[in-house]
């Protein structure tokens, strides 16, 4: 009976150690960050007024160079017409620039290009365990009732901290597409009146992430 046993456990592990070795390049982690809005009220001030936002995120190795990346998260966004001291674009008739605070969620898959050949397993001493890189990509999101299109664009630093595990740093923007988030709609002119017109969310936070399966495990079995 015993030996049964462990052989339907050998077994077990043959049949599913391929399946494991497919995601050797997959990589999964959370993230947190202090997200803040630029728009009619802050065109250009970072960090105005920051709240917390929190995610996950799913990134495959393509190369040394270059990864694909999901990231899924939500936040908060806060802003006050009285702390821009500028003036503000010709809004709707009918509208009064008021204080706002509202949720927001988001996902968005983008293509990471690394500036140095990035080792994520540590068993290559000819690459390097940290890079800072670039990403660009497209997503979705929604706040206040209403959906949104949004491309996001950051750099950021990534170091492997130990084998299969990865610290990183990262400020995004993403240029929303929707001139609603807080509450004031320009009207467009035709003098070409409309830098605002579209909102922004931005955020600076860290995450980390952890290789799903061993690369040197997975190389000897094969």
């Amino acid at each position: 009976m015993k030996k049964a046993a462990i052989a339907i456990l050998l077994a077990v592990a043959a049949c599913a150690a391929p399946r494991l070795c497919a995601q050797e390049n997959v990589a999964a982690g959370g993230l947190a960050s202090a997200a803040y809005y630029l728009g009619d009220f802050s065109p250009s001030a970072p960090m105005y007024k920051p709240s917390l936002y929190v995610g996950g995120m799913v990134s495959y190795t393509i190369s040394d160079y270059y990864s694909l990346r999901v990231n899924m998260g939500g936040g908060e966004l806060r802003g006050d017409p009285l702390t821009y001291k500028g003036k503000l674009m010709s809004g709707s008739a009918g509208q009064m620039p008021t204080a706002f605070r509202r949720y927001f969620f988001d996902v968005d898959a983008r293509i990471e290009v690394g500036f140095l050949p990035y080792d994520a397993f540590g068993f290559n001493p000819e690459k390097l365990a940290c890079t800072p890189y670039f990403s660009l990509g497209a997503g979705l999101g929604y706040s206040g009732g209403s959906p949104y299109f949004q491309l996001p664009v950051g750099v950021g630093f990534k170091y492997r901290v130990y084998d299969r595990i990865t610290l990183g740093a990262e400020w995004c923007f993403r240029k929303t597409f929707d001139d609603t988030l807080d509450g004031w709609v320009n009207i467009r002119t035709s003098d070409g009146g409309t830098s605002n017109n579209n909102d922004w969310i931005s955020y600076a936070g860290v995450y980390i992430t952890y290789q799903l399966a061993d690369k040197i495990l997975c190389q000897s079995l094969r």
